[in-house]
């Protein structure tokens, strides 16, 4: 099954939240890597970005690489 991970622009207004898909990504360095490049090019403080997939939003705060042992 192929996965998908969404970047998603949150926009804070006074009524409430909208959310909206900037980007999307099929492993988790691209969608950090286009997560990480709107964060810095962005410079409004009512917009944030975060990642989504099937199950939900998850937080990433680092990136690493774990070798599969499984072979």
């Amino acid at each position: 099954m192929d996965k998908t991970i969404l970047v998603v622009e949150v926009t804070d207004y006074s009524w409430g939240k909208s959310y909206s898909i900037k980007k999307h990504a099929t492993t988790l360095d691209k969608a950090s890597e286009y997560l990480v490049s709107l964060k810095n090019l962005n410079d409004n403080d009512q917009i944030t970005f975060e990642l989504f997939n099937r199950f939900g939003q998850f937080e990433v705060e680092e990136i690493q690489k774990v070798a599969n042992d499984n072979k």
